[in-house]
């Protein structure tokens, strides 16, 4: 999965005064492998837990998402003192969809990072890079993510089932899309 064309990394971070969302840095590795192992952070994302060894790896895999056109890893800021406060991850499936994923640092949950972070990627897909439409999956029980999808103007569409090893899970799928677009 992914775009069949390369996506520039962002020149500039997208900002509304309040957060920012730019490339990640090497400086932000420690602040994202340490968010990583929150009890709340491991049930509710895919990805395992970054150990060191993926630490040592990660921006040359961030520039390589960036480069094959599979994805825009990047970095949710404090717009004022640039201190990461969260990750998010626009995920490819093809040239016109894709998935929003993102994660807000534990002492920052709460204080409405999540919606401004999900507005400014989603506009950003939608109008600059052209997409058609961007999902966004939330866990069925994971009420915080539910609300910033409704929050951020997303509705929902369907649900899937996903096989994990302990079972399966439901997940609400939502979707924003162009003006131009009907759902």
């Amino acid at each position: 999965m992914g775009r069949s064309t390369p996506i520039e990394p962002l020149s500039q971070p997208l900002a509304d005064g309040v957060v920012a969302l730019r490339l990640r840095r090497a400086s932000d590795l420690h602040p994202i492998q340490a968010a990583g192992r929150d009890p709340d952070t491991v049930r509710w994302l895919d990805d395992p837990p970054m150990d060191d060894a993926a630490r040592r790896t990660s921006l040359s895999r961030v520039e390589e998402a960036w480069r094959t056109g599979r994805a825009a890893p990047l970095v949710i800021a404090d717009a004022l003192t640039d201190e990461p406060v969260g990750i998010i991850n626009l995920q490819f499936r093809d040239d016109d969809v894709a998935t929003v994923a993102y994660s807000v640092f534990p002492a920052r949950r709460g204080h409405g990072i999540a919606p401004r972070a999900v507005r400014l990627l989603a506009s950003w897909a939608l109008h600059e890079l052209g997409l058609r439409q961007v999902l966004l999956e939330a866990d069925e029980d994971n009420a915080a993510s539910i609300r910033v999808a409704e929050k951020c103007g997303f509705r929902r569409t369907g649900s899937r089932t996903e096989e994990q090893g302990d079972g399966s899970r439901t997940l609400l799928v939502f979707a924003r899309a162009t003006a131009r677009t009907s759902m």
